[in-house]
């Protein structure tokens, strides 16, 4: 078994242990953390974690979301508060061949192209937005217009995910970029 199949196995343990608690009081707040070091550190399958939740304890799926939406942008902020205060030699080293990565290029030409609006788009995909933060940071975007842009793609992503997980599960199985997460949360739609 490699290591990264490894690490995928660990991680759905965790998840497992995690979701027993969905009906606790600080779950909702517990996930929105997760979401913050997921925006920093790209290691945590939040996505996943979110549509399990609101699966398991559908009543709350509105609470979940809500709570991701500002954890995750809360993590992107601090990301980019980061690049702007460490600068360029700081990402190369936090992030090893970022700069090589097509998320990079990727977000590159098109931040360029769109500014903040590229920055919403990623924040309501399921595209990497780590690139996407660094880029702002770097050209010095106004803190409060890269929350605004990220939160509000955030919250739409989140509600949508969220809501489909506590009403219409099966139609996750149709949304790009699902797929790893679901499985790495060991979600399981047939």
């Amino acid at each position: 078994m490699s290591t990264a199949e490894k690490i995928h196995l660990r991680i759905q343990t965790y998840v497992q242990k995690l979701e027993r608690f969905t009906d606790r009081w600080w779950y909702a707040p517990f996930i929105g953390l997760l979401a913050a070091l997921d925006s920093i550190f790209i290691v945590i399958p939040n996505d996943g974690i979110l549509i399990a939740s609101s699966m398991l304890f559908p009543r709350r799926w509105a609470l979940y979301a809500l709570f991701v939406s500002v954890g995750s942008t809360a993590g992107a902020v601090t990301l980019g508060l980061l690049v702007e205060r460490m600068g360029l030699p700081w990402v190369m080293e936090f992030f090893p061949g970022i700069e090589q990565t097509t998320a990079w290029m990727w977000s590159e030409t098109f931040f360029v192209k769109y500014g903040i609006w590229i920055v919403f788009a990623v924040g309501a995909s399921p595209f990497l937005q780590q690139p996407v933060v660094i880029l702002a940071a770097l050209a010095h975007t106004p803190t409060l217009e890269f929350t605004i842009a990220l939160f509000v793609g955030r919250f739409l992503k989140f509600n949508l995910m969220a809501y489909l997980g506590s009403h219409s599960p099966k139609l996750l199985k149709r949304i790009w970029g699902l797929k790893g997460e679901l499985k790495d949360a060991g979600v399981k739609i047939d």
